[in-house]
């Protein structure tokens, strides 16, 4: 860790002209006195320190030594920042700031530039409780010990307790899955972080197997398409629903599939797909929000 700390200040010293040892510091989430052995070490290591003593002073290196401006472009910096700022919002680990730091230097000082980029990602939840943070540090020690897991988890299929062993926590769509190996299934599944009510990490390690390659899409999804989109082997489905039910609709159905006027008080949902199955199970899980016209 600290080495990592020690190449991400060489880092912030060769973008800037000079930076203070509490910039540091703060930046690093370390104490001053941490900073300044780690500059010692750097002086002794042969990085070209200068100090600027007085109130304005703080430290810098000798001019000329700089990183490349010319390996990132702006575009780049902004979306290396956002991609990692987007797992600093999930992972507490002080590692990915100091990755920042040595990957997009002078990411703080110019923090407006780069985080107003195209893309921001926040991954954390919105609420306060943070169950699913909580999971979510639980597993990724669980991965990064290959230390076994104990889930109580609930599937179409009914509710069971696994013994699994974590290889990745993915992020999919909007929600957040655990790929593990089942030892009841002796396979590899996904393991969506919601549907599981209890979490165990447990003292027992184990070995790791060689993970499969994630599907880019689940085995059985079903097509959906715009309604005007008629593709061999799908059928049009119509659901009616009141505006009132339009806000809550949303969090299943896209909104380019909705189609109301802004004074009506009822609209259809309008879309092709090819899995008369899936289209049950959707109206079941919908219930009282739509109803269906078609087919």
């Amino acid at each position: 860790m600290r080495m990592e700390r020690l190449i991400g200040i060489m880092c912030v010293l060769a973008d800037a002209q000079r930076t203070t040892i509490g910039a540091l510091a703060e930046r690093f989430e370390v104490s001053t006195r941490t900073i300044a052995r780690d500059l010692d070490t750097l002086g002794q290591a042969g990085v070209p320190l200068v100090t600027f003593p007085g109130a304005g002073g703080g430290v810098g290196v000798v001019e000329g030594f700089k990183v490349r401006r010319d390996l990132l472009s702006t575009h780049d910096a902004a979306a290396l920042y956002a991609a990692l700022d987007g797992l600093r919002s999930v992972d507490g680990d002080q590692a990915v700031t100091q990755l920042i730091a040595r990957l997009v230097p002078g990411a703080d000082e110019n923090a407006q530039a780069t985080a107003s980029g195209p893309i921001a990602l926040d991954l954390s939840s919105w609420f306060a409780d943070g169950i699913a943070q909580e999971k979510l540090a639980l597993l990724l020690d669980a991965v990064r010990e290959r230390r076994c897991a104990r889930i109580e988890y609930i599937a179409r299929s009914g509710r069971s307790a696994r013994t699994v062993e974590p290889a990745r926590l993915v992020y999919k769509q909007s929600s957040w899955y655990l790929h593990a190996f089942c030892r009841e299934r002796e396979a590899f599944r996904l393991f969506k972080l919601k549907r599981i009510a209890a979490l165990e990490v447990l003292g027992e390690t184990f070995e790791p197997r060689d993970t499969p390659a994630l599907a880019v899409s689940a085995p059985h999804a079903p097509l959906l398409l715009p309604p005007d989109e008629d593709v061999p082997g799908t059928f049009l489905v119509e659901l009616d629903y009141d505006a009132a039910d339009e806000f809550a609709l949303v969090e299943t159905i896209d909104a380019r599939f909705l189609e109301r006027g802004a004074d009506e008080a009822a609209g259809v949902a309008r879309f092709r797909t090819d899995d008369a199955a899936w289209v049950q199970r959707l109206c079941g899980f919908l219930g009282d929000l739509a109803h269906i016209r078609k087919p």
